[in-house]
């Protein structure tokens, strides 16, 4: 067991269960059942959606600070997002102002929700002084092109007479054209950065309406509608002169359009989450540092090497030598998918006699028991 004393603990978090650091306190607990000697740092990781920006904080050791903005239904919350003074930079997760755990299961209707607290979170990171930006997108409720978002930041979407329409897409059933005259002057001098894990362009077969509509709430039979809406919307802000790419630019779809918006619209650079955040929390040294890396996410499948936390580890991992673990909520790949993947084994929490109810339940228990049987087979192997 003395071939392996540095162990590095770098898992994304447990989608609706855990966050990444509970995680990795988790998987701590199996590890030193396991091996007590060993060497543990703890590296917890995001791929920019929901806790992201807490993450990047507390590992870099930044500003937290608290804002009141609108919800996406239009109701008052405070949202947290994280800030560097000495790089006057902020990081900004969409999900703590139009995310989707903060609308009832029973009100998910993305025609009466919008992201304009996420734009509220943007003016407060300008008014505390920010000149880049990096906004993770995920966990959105929102199928609003971000329209919210740039009414925050002064857009004004009109109608016929040169009416103010509220920006929720069953408010802008009118919309005749859209106003950037009063947009936020100050972002013209500001560097944004977006993080997702998704390539869908904003409108089509593997649109924003399409793709991801429906697990926010949208009905089958209004996917056609809400793609009509959101080509409408981008045709109508190309006619006013804003319209910086085109919509089907990769990652446009993003959070319900809000990549449209940023990319699109306010000419942010769209980058990968999980290797954009690795870079700045230092993976790659950490690696270098272990012996043996343990990762983990709630569910490894054929979407995971699709820039999920876990793909990125593995790649960076491999660079340098070092095998990886993981342990998942669910596993669907087989062992010799896994050994192709990169990895040298790994487990579920729902295996066996396990259910998902039971893994959910008690989901930090279960991590730390894989964990310990992962580990305790892997070095006995």
């Amino acid at each position: 067991m003395s071939r392996h004393r540095d162990i590095l603990l770098c898992p994304d978090s447990f989608k609706g269960s855990l966050t990444a650091e509970d995680v990795a306190t988790a998987m701590a607990r199996g590890v030193h059942v396991a091996d007590p000697q060993t060497q543990i740092r703890a590296l917890p990781m995001a791929d920019g959606g929901e806790g992201s920006a807490e993450l990047v904080t507390q590992t870099l050791g930044w500003e937290w600070h608290l804002s009141d903005v609108h919800g996406p239904t239009g109701t008052h919350l405070t949202a947290g997002w994280g800030y560097d003074p000495e790089r006057r930079r902020a990081v900004i997760d969409v999900a703590s102002a139009c995310g989707l755990d903060l609308v009832r299961s029973g009100h998910r209707n993305p025609w009466q929700l919008d992201s304009r607290g996420v734009g509220e979170l943007i003016r407060s990171a300008l008014d505390a002084g920010a000149m880049h930006l990096l906004i993770g997108l995920g966990g959105s409720a929102t199928v609003d092109g971000g329209a919210g978002m740039l009414q925050a930041l002064g857009v004004r979407f009109l109608d016929h007479a040169d009416a103010p329409l509220p920006t929720r897409p069953g408010g802008l059933v009118g919309l005749e054209r859209v106003d950037f005259s009063g947009l936020d002057p100050r972002l013209r001098d500001v560097e944004i950065t977006v993080l997702n894990d998704v390539d869908n362009p904003l409108t089509g077969e593997h649109g924003a309406a399409r793709v991801f509509g429906p697990q926010k709430g949208l009905a089958a039979e209004d996917i056609e509608t809400m793609d009509a809406h959101l080509g409408r919307l981008a045709e109508l802000i190309d006619a006013s002169g804003h319209l910086q790419r085109a919509p089907d630019t990769p990652g446009a779809g993003a959070a319900g359009g809000l990549g449209f918006a940023l990319a699109c619209v306010l000419e942010g650079e769209a980058r990968m989450g999980a290797a954009y955040l690795a870079d700045l929390i230092g993976l790659d040294a950490a690696i270098a540092a272990a012996d043996l890396v343990i990762t983990g996410e709630g569910q490894i499948d054929s979407q995971t090497s699709r820039g999920k936390v876990v793909a990125e580890v593995v790649a960076r991992a491999r660079r340098q030598g070092v095998p990886v673990l993981a342990v998942a909520g669910s596993i669907s790949a087989s062992v010799e998918e896994l050994a192709e993947f990169g990895l040298a084994d790994a487990r579920a929490l729902v295996e066996g006699d396990v259910t998902v109810e039971q893994a959910m339940a008690e989901p930090s228990s279960w991590i730390a028991v894989r964990t310990q049987a992962l580990l305790e087979d892997y070095l006995g192997s």
